[in-house]
């Protein structure tokens, strides 16, 4: 039954929220995902974050460098007080000089545009290149983070553990035309309203679906 629910939930977050692309984001108005390379990093940086400090990382790596080359060429102490704001920034800076040596040593020195090889770069995985497909290349995926994860499963669409199960259910069953903007909706439902620990089920517009037992209504 909640399967059956699903585009009943599309359409009502739909006319909730708008895309990113209206709104007034910190990842445009920073030049985030000005060029697809400098998208691959910011979400690779990305990981565990929050977007606010990832805008401070990335604002103070892009004034020195935006190119594979350019970051190559940085002194790795260097590069890791430029990201130092990210979660694990030591290991993401090893991450960020060998997916730079991949791009230029196995793509000519340009970003890959397809999942399967997204994926074979250093520090990039299942939900960074579920989101770079969607948002540079024109795939129609639905990347799950954590948000989206619990979401899914308080509203009963999925039963399963973790985000990659999530993903391939999510992706399976999601009608084409919702698949565009279907991570959008969710995860800023998810992030602002269907919290971890205190959840917001007063304000949530999709409650009467939901079937999560410690709701607060």
């Amino acid at each position: 039954m909640a399967k059956k629910n699903l585009e009943k939930i599309y359409e009502i977050l739909s006319e909730e929220y708008k895309v990113f692309a209206e709104t007034d984001n910190e990842w445009d108005n920073n030049g985030l995902n000005s060029t697809d390379f400098k998208s691959l990093v910011s979400v690779m940086l990305s990981a565990m974050t929050h977007t606010k400090r990832v805008v401070r990382a990335c604002n103070a790596l892009y004034k020195k460098a935006t190119t594979p080359e350019e970051i190559i060429a940085l002194k790795d102490d260097e590069l890791t007080e430029m990201i130092r704001p990210v979660a694990h920034y030591n290991r993401k800076t090893k991450h960020l000089k060998e997916l730079c040596r991949q791009i230029i040593e196995e793509f000519d020195g340009e970003v890959p545009n397809t999942k399967q090889e997204l994926m074979s770069l250093k520090g990039v995985g299942r939900k960074s290149a579920d989101i770079l497909m969607n948002f540079n290349f024109g795939g129609e995926t639905i990347a799950v983070d954590t948000h989206v994860h619990r979401l899914l499963n308080r509203l009963g669409i999925v039963e399963t553990k973790n985000s990659k199960e999530t993903a391939d259910i999510i992706n399976d069953i999601t009608p084409k035309k919702y698949k565009k903007h279907a991570h959008e909706w969710l995860i800023q439902h998810g992030g602002n309203i269907c919290k971890a620990r205190k959840p917001k089920c007063q304000e949530c517009v999709v409650y009467e679906f939901c079937d999560y037992n410690e709701k607060t209504i």
